[in-house]
C-alpha cells in the first residue's frame, strides 16, 4: 500500500491531502488547510506580493516535512488562479521548484474543473449517476461544470471568486454589507454570468432533474454554518443539502454583522469571515440563474481529483473511497 499527496495552491488557501492508494482505491488519511492569500493584491497589481508569496511557500513547506514525516512516495502539486492571472508566476514558480524540488503545474481553468469534477463523482456516487452541475467557488475563479454520469460535457472558468470579488467591491472588510452593497456585489456576478448562462454553455435541455453540487471552501463553510459545527467535519459536511432559502438567510445575518461579530459564528472560520459574504453572493447568484433550489455540499474536490487523475495516469481506476 502506497501514500501519495497532492498539494493545492489557491488564491484563497493552501491545502494538503494525503491519502492510501491500493490497487487503484484512494483512500483518504490526512488533510489541512492554511489560509495563505496568495491573491492578496493581485487584482489591484496583476502581480504576486512578497508577503503573499512566503506565507504560501511557507505553508507548502510545512506539508512536505508532514509528508515526508508519514511516508508519501508521490506529491502532486498545483496552482489554480491566482498564479494563472500573476504576471510574475514565473518567478514564484521557480522559488517553488528551488524550495521543494517539486515540478509544480499551473492548472487551467478547463483543467481545474475537468479534476474539480472528476472529485466530485469519485467521492460522491449520486453525482455519477446522472446529470450534474458542479459549481467550485474558489478564491480567484469559479469553474462551471457540467457532467452527464462520470462524462464531462462541457466546462468555464468564470473571473469570479471570494478573494477577488471582495476585494474589489468590499473594501472595508470591517463593517456590515448593505443591502445595496449585496446588491451592486449581485450584479457584478449577474454581469458576468450574462454571457454564460442561457448561451454556449447551456445549449439543450436536461431530460432528469439536474443534480447541484458545490465545492471550495465558501460551500463546505456554508454547510458547516448550517449545521452549527463548533468543530469542522468532513463527514458531516459531505453530501449536506443546502436549501436556497437558508443560504439566503445565512447571507442576510452574516452581512447584518461587523468583522468582529463574524468571526464568531459558529461554523465560520475566523480567516474565513471577510470573504464568505461575496463567495455566499457568487453561490446564491448562480443558484438563481440556474434555477436550482438547493445545492449539495462535497468534500471531494480538486485535491481528489488530483489524485483520482494520478492513479489514472499510473493505471489504476482511482476510486475516493471514506
Amino acid at each position: 500500500m502506497a501514500r501519495w499527496a497532492a498539494i493545492d495552491i489557491g488564491s484563497n488557501s493552501t491545502r494538503l491531502l494525503i491519502a492510501q492508494v491500493e490497487k487503484g482505491s484512494i483512500t483518504p488519511v490526512e488533510t489541512d488547510l492554511i489560509t495563505s492569500r496568495l491573491a492578496e493584491g493581485v487584482e489591484e497589481t496583476g502581480f504576486l506580493q512578497g508577503d503573499a508569496q512566503d506565507r504560501t511557500l511557507a505553508a507548502v513547506g510545512k506539508f512536505l516535512k508532514r509528508c515526508r514525516k508519514v511516508g508519501v512516495e508521490k506529491i502532486r502539486m498545483g496552482a489554480t488562479s491566482a498564479v494563472r492571472r500573476a504576471g510574475n508566476r514565473g518567478e514564484f514558480l521557480q522559488s517553488l521548484r528551488t524550495a521543494t524540488g517539486l515540478e509544480p503545474e499551473v492548472f487551467s481553468g478547463q483543467v481545474e474543473a475537468r479534476l474539480s469534477f472528476l472529485g466530485v463523482v469519485s467521492a460522491l456516487p449520486l453525482a455519477a449517476a446522472g446529470p450534474t452541475l458542479v459549481i467550485d467557488i474558489g478564491g480567484g475563479s469559479t469553474e462551471l461544470i457540467k457532467g452527464g454520469g462520470q462524462e464531462i460535457l462541457a466546462s468555464i472558468s468564470l473571473p469570479l471568486g471570494a478573494v477577488r470579488l471582495t476585494e474589489t467591491h468590499l473594501p472595508s472588510k470591517s463593517d456590515p454589507v448593505s443591502s445595496s452593497q449585496l446588491r451592486h456585489l449581485q450584479q457584478q456576478v449577474e454581469g458576468v454570468l450574462a454571457g454564460v448562462v442561457g448561451g454556449d454553455f447551456w445549449e439543450g435541455k436536461w431530460e432528469e432533474p439536474l443534480l447541484g453540487v458545490g465545492v471550495g471552501g465558501t460551500v463546505t463553510t456554508l454547510a458547516a454554518i448550517y449545521l452549527g459545527l463548533g468543530k469542522y467535519s468532513g463527514k458531516l459536511v459531505q453530501g449536506t443539502v443546502l436549501p436556497y432559502k437558508h443560504l439566503k438567510g445565512i447571507l442576510d445575518r452574516l452581512a447584518g454583522m461587523d468583522l468582529t461579530a463574524r468571526k464568531e459564528v459558529t461554523g465560520l472560520p475566523q480567516e474565513r469571515a471577510d470573504i464568505i459574504i461575496a463567495g455566499t453572493v457568487i453561490l446564491l447568484s448562480l443558484l438563481e440563474k440556474l434555477d436550482l433550489p438547493e445545492i449539495i455540499s462535497s468534500e471531494g474536490d480538486i485535491l481528489t481529483g488530483m489524485l483520482v487523475d494520478l492513479g489514472q495516469k499510473c493505471g489504476g481506476n482511482g476510486a475516493y473511497l471514506d
